[in-house]
């Protein structure tokens, strides 16, 4: 167990996670520092409740100080791996926390639910949140959705289920955070930009089951082969779930889900609700999964598929004008989930997509088999747009490089046709133009509704 009473601990970042474990560990006897790179308003805001605390609190810049006082550094999720107190705190052989670890040692319960996977995590965690809302299990749903598991450690107590979502970021420095259910919805390229390479992105997201025993619960999709691979290696029990074969886990067949033999839900269940795709579908064969470990009908995932709503920019349909119909899928921040969303569409070629932003270096080569089918015409924004233009020049398709929404939305009008869909769907993240990918798509929505 870690020791926090009396222990000098250092926590990097202040966003919402680093100001939640300072306080925490504050009031569990710690005596806490933060540092911060970052010099705002907002900043200043919450150093200062800090600071009325008793927690000092260095901004604008980290100092070498700070990391040889602590006995524990708690990286902020998204703080870089080679970040210099990261650097310093591995030099002077400090060790180093993440949040989850810190707030798995203190939570009284240990049923946590922990949900990872490069694209689908929050949509993911949402449903089950409202499948367990439904089958009126006491439970809190927290991690990288929003409010962080150790902000939330006050609300839990011994029965509490603890639906988390999880980052690889946030698994990079674990030792003893065990979840009871432990699930990857998919691995693919993604923050190449923070890692040296995607083998150390795999390694990263396959550490949720680093402490895994036998009676714990590994769900994985089958037809990713990283999970695969990481099923392979697992000490605790499995269920896969395919949308393609007939497997012994959860499986489409005869338009019906099914577990093993036992029927779950419909596809046309499925159909008719505000999900589309096969990513959702998957997405909801995860949940079924977890429904199954712990004793949910199969009536109620069913009834839960009616009720639920997606969070927004997530394949989120904003308006239908002069017949083209124009789609957010902000979210979208890697090429993956570029190739999960144009799979939720016909061959009709009557797509104009938006991609481009920051470059995270990922290739578009995998979109060019789904290009071909779908898209007619393609809309280039921000840093990497000369890139992926190189990338897909040999598709034929027609490109443009726009400044903004509005030129994109302009262009669109003048192209499109009756039928066609505008999806702004992007593969890169959003923080050459916007401060996060929720930005970059109201200021899309904006764009499309200046027309209505």
């Amino acid at each position: 167990m870690i020791e926090i009473k009396g222990k000098n601990f250092l926590v990097i970042g202040l966003g919402e996670t680093g100001f939640d474990s300072a306080v925490i560990l504050a009031k569990s006897g710690a005596k806490v520092r933060v540092t911060e790179i970052k010099n705002n308003p907002d900043i200043e805001k919450k150093k200062q409740e800090l600071v009325n605390l008793g927690i000092t609190v260095e901004t604008g810049a980290h100092s070498i100080e700070f990391v040889e006082w602590a006995d524990i550094v708690v990286p902020s999720p998204g703080v870089p791996l080679n970040a210099q107190p990261i650097q310093w705190a591995k030099e002077t052989g400090k060790k180093i926390f993440s949040e989850i670890e810190i707030a798995y040692h203190l939570s009284p319960s240990k049923k946590i639910i922990a949900i990872t996977g490069t694209n689908g995590k929050t949509t993911t965690v949402a449903f089950t949140d409202l499948v367990l809302k439904k089958a009126s299990i006491v439970h809190l749903t927290c991690g990288n959705i929003g409010n962080s598991f150790i902000g939330e450690i006050e609300n839990i107590n011994s029965d509490t289920w603890i639906v988390l979502e999880v980052s690889s970021f946030q698994l990079e420095y674990i030792e003893q955070f065990r979840p009871y259910i432990g699930v990857i919805l998919n691995i693919a390229d993604d923050h190449l930009d923070y890692y040296d390479d995607f083998k150390q992105y795999v390694e990263a997201k396959s550490k949720i089951f680093t402490n895994t025993q036998a009676d714990d619960w590994a769900i994985l999709n089958y037809e990713n082969k990283w999970c695969r691979d990481i099923g392979e290696k697992t000490q605790c029990r499995t269920i896969y779930f395919s949308s393609k074969n007939i497997i012994d886990g959860i499986h489409i067949e005869s338009d019906f889900i099914y577990f093993k033999r036992k029927k779950m839900f419909s596809l046309q269940q499925f159909n008719q609700s505000h999900l589309f795709g096969i990513h959702n579908l998957e997405n909801v064969m995860a949940v079924a999964g977890i429904a199954e470990i712990i004793g949910v009908s199969s009536k109620i995932i069913s009834d839960a598929l009616i009720e639920f709503k997606p969070h927004s920019h997530r394949m989120e349909k904003i308006a239908t004008i002069n017949g083209i119909t124009f789609i957010d899928d902000s979210k979208a921040t890697n090429v993956d989930a570029v190739c999960r969303a144009l799979e939720s569409f016909p061959r009709q070629n009557n797509i104009i997509l938006i991609l481009g932003g920051k470059d995270k270096h990922i290739s578009f080569e995998p979109l060019k088999n789904l290009l071909n089918t779908r898209v007619r015409m393609i809309l280039l924004i921000g840093e990497a747009a000369d890139r992926i233009k190189n990338e897909l020049d040999s598709t034929g398709i027609k490109m443009e490089k726009i400044q903004n929404f509005d030129e994109a939305i302009n262009l669109s009008m003048l192209y499109g046709r009756p039928g066609d869909i505008v999806l702004l769907s992007p593969g890169c993240s959003s923080f050459d133009m916007f401060t996060s990918y929720a930005e970059r798509g109201n200021v899309f929505k904006a764009a499309v509704k200046n027309l209505l």
